[in-house]
């Protein structure tokens, strides 16, 4: 599609945008792209000595810094190396973004987001024929009421997926209203939303109902035949839903998710829910009652949760929610410290109107309530990448296009 393309797309944007495209498709992928590219910034930088600018990137260092810090504190060295490589980006970022803000280089921001974009369909296409292949050509049969969990061994974990696709239709669709055009790409729109909603996070399906209308809203506040598009988009958004809800396996987990809301006894526990993160969570404020200021290191965490639980089903499982496994790791001072940078950054996004750094951030926040989502390179990556994009367009240096 002509209008999903780059337009005069920058070898800096293509390069900061393969970070983002390499993410759904592939860890190992990802993780070489990442380490190229900051290859190839690090070099520019020592040849062209622009590294004055990383000095902006302290934020970004900070994270990796606490990390460091848990990992010297942690007994088990083994675990706490893996998860200080896994945040490798937050000092790897900052070499890409310094160079681009010591040059005064402007990235065009929808072309670098589409990336995301494509890589979230090359994926789920991916998904698609392998899921069609195995049922044709491997006689594998699947239950077919459980939504999209037949193509899930094929493409990034639900939370991640649905948060790349939360992210692709906001591209989409913030990019449409800014140039007030109609789009070929905006067909994708409907079919990414009932994916969405066929995944079955209850927490993308909250944000995808509630959080990206609200956006749109606003976006279309000033525009042309806002209330047409407003009446259409709406009617299309709620015959995607109603056909998403027709799902058993999203409407009970739904259903199951209110009853444990209000407490309501039912003769089955179908769904992991409320009550199971409950007990979690129930078990993680206990340990940081116990150590509230150092935390018990990120080498450590997990053993000692599962000293805690009182049932073996949440064994292995961590603190599913990322506040609480921040405090956990090091301590309350160091995650007050940690959320006042984030918020900060959000501040600024918000002062400079843009729209897509702040959604992301919403995104990202919203999902850190009921996951660990810094335990995988998905969320890691995203997170660092997001960090770093919105100290580099707050730049004193630079307007940064949107």
């Amino acid at each position: 599609m002509s209008d999903i393309s780059l337009e005069g797309a920058k070898i800096d944007e293509i390069f900061i945008g393969l970070v983002l495209f390499s993410l759904p498709i592939n860890i190992s992928f990802n993780s070489f792209i990442v380490t190229a590219i900051s290859a190839f910034f690090l070099y520019k930088s020592i040849t062209q000595t622009t590294f004055k600018s990383l000095i902006i990137y302290t934020p970004s260092f900070v994270f990796f810094g606490v990390q460091l810090f848990s990992y010297i504190i942690s007994d088990n060295k083994q675990e706490a190396g893996i998860k200080l490589l896994l945040f490798s980006s937050f000092v790897l970022f900052p070499i890409c973004f310094s160079y681009l803000t010591h040059k005064k280089i402007k990235l065009n921001q929808n072309n670098v987001f589409k990336f995301l974009l494509y890589g979230t369909l090359i994926i789920l296409l991916y998904g698609f024929i392998r899921f069609f292949y195995d049922i044709i050509f491997l006689n594998v049969r699947y239950d077919y009421g459980r939504a999209v969990a037949l193509i899930l061994k094929y493409i990034p974990h639900h939370v991640y997926m649905s948060m790349f696709i939360l992210i692709s239709i906001f591209i989409i669709l913030n990019d449409s209203i800014e140039k007030s055009k109609i789009k070929k790409s905006l067909y994708l729109v409907p079919f990414l939303y009932l994916l969405l909603i066929l995944l079955s996070s209850r927490m993308a399906i909250l944000l995808g109902i509630v959080i990206l209308p609200l956006f749109l809203f606003r976006k279309l506040k000033h525009k042309n035949n806002q209330k047409k598009m407003m009446i259409y988009g709406g009617l299309l958004m709620f015959l995607v839903i109603m056909i998403g809800f027709s799902n058993n396996f999203v409407r009970d987990k739904i259903l199951y998710t209110y009853y444990d809301l209000l407490n309501i006894a039912t003769k089955e526990k179908p769904f992991f829910g409320i009550s199971f993160r409950q007990q979690i969570w129930s078990s993680a404020l206990d340990l940081i009652y116990q150590s509230p200021l150092l935390g018990y290191g990120i080498g450590d965490i997990q053993e000692i949760l599962n000293n805690t639980y009182n049932k073996k089903e949440i064994m292995g499982l961590n603190a599913h929610s990322q506040y609480l496994q921040f405090i956990l790791h090091h301590g309350i001072v160091v995650f007050l410290i940690l959320i006042v940078i984030i918020f900060k950054l959000i501040k600024q996004c918000f002062n400079n109107k843009n729209v897509v750094l702040l959604f992301s951030w919403i995104i990202i926040l919203s999902f850190c309530l009921t996951e660990s989502i810094l335990n995988r390179q998905w969320g890691v990556n995203l997170f660092a990448l997001i960090l770093n994009y919105s100290i580099y367009s707050q730049s004193k240096f630079l307007k940064v296009d949107k």
